[in-house]
């Protein structure tokens, strides 16, 4: 009798065992039936204005130390985990729209950039992992352009933590009552030219005031100046153009740009930039 039973219950098993197979195999096969209906770019330098872009992305909290696939086109293949890259965001190209079994799912079609900028890693991530902005960790990212940020405390924090930003902090301290603004810093970045008109500045600010000379020794100098040498610099800079201490602490009407551009991948149209203005 024990011995009919063992069969009966292996012979059962084994049939278990067929069907899961058989629905592994099903699944398998509707994966490949993903199609592309529709698709859109994500133009990340579209305007002048364009910060708080769609094309910049990270992972939603909740889903940080969960697997977070990334598809190949055809949506067969995982090609990357997005939680084997902790300190990374996403940029993206398109948003695509797939049609799989009479359901519709919105993907981003994207690069991977690592910490240090490495961006070869490409594929599709499904819209419900994903939120806007550059990934949070601030502390492990680096000369990030003003577009990716949020609002005014997202680039604020970014100035704070990272370590390319050493004299952006100082800078921000040196006008205490002056607050930061992404949108300020984001024209700047695009145009520091001190003759030229204050378009596009002029559609949101007054009274600009264009700290170009201060703002060169943000970056890099054929000196080689070490970040207290730049910072001097500038305190020298803005004193001798009339911004003294008194001054700038008077200047609670303004509120302050501050653009630093990574020094060895910089575009050539983007500045190192300081400026001051009044918000209309």
């Amino acid at each position: 009798m024990k011995k009919y039973l063992t069969i009966v219950l292996s012979i059962c098993s084994l049939i278990i065992g067929l069907v899961s197979l058989a629905n592994d195999q099903v699944h398998a096969k509707s994966d490949t039936n993903y199609q592309i209906i529709a698709s859109k770019n994500v133009n990340t330098y579209q305007t002048l204005n364009s910060f708080n872009n769609n094309g910049i992305l990270h992972v939603k909290n909740q889903y940080k130390n969960k697997n977070v696939p990334v598809w190949n086109k055809k949506h067969t293949k995982v090609l990357y985990n997005l939680k084997d890259f902790p300190n990374s965001y996403l940029s993206a190209l398109t948003k695509q729209t797939y049609l799989h079994n009479g359901h519709k799912s919105l993907y981003y079609a994207a690069f991977i950039v690592t910490p240090k900028g490495n961006s070869s890693r490409y594929g599709r991530v499904w819209h419900g992992y994903l939120t806007k902005g550059y990934n949070r960790n601030y502390q492990k990212l680096n000369y990030l352009s003003t577009v990716g940020f949020t609002n005014n405390q997202d680039y604020i924090n970014y100035i704070k933590k990272s370590p390319s930003q050493v004299v952006a902090r100082a800078v921000l301290k040196l006008f205490p009552n002056s607050k930061l603004s992404l949108r300020l810093s984001n024209l700047g970045q695009f145009n520091s030219d001190v003759d030229s008109t204050n378009k596009p500045f002029e559609e949101f600010f007054t009274d600009r005031i264009n700290l170009q000379k201060a703002a060169a020794y943000l970056g890099p100098t054929k000196t080689k100046l070490t970040n207290q040498q730049r910072i001097a610099k500038i305190k020298q800079t803005l004193a001798s153009g009339g911004y003294t201490i008194r001054k700038r602490n008077a200047m609670r009407n303004y509120v302050i740009g501050i653009y630093a551009p990574n020094p060895n991948m910089a575009w050539k149209e983007f500045v190192w930039s300081i400026n001051l203005a009044k918000p209309l």
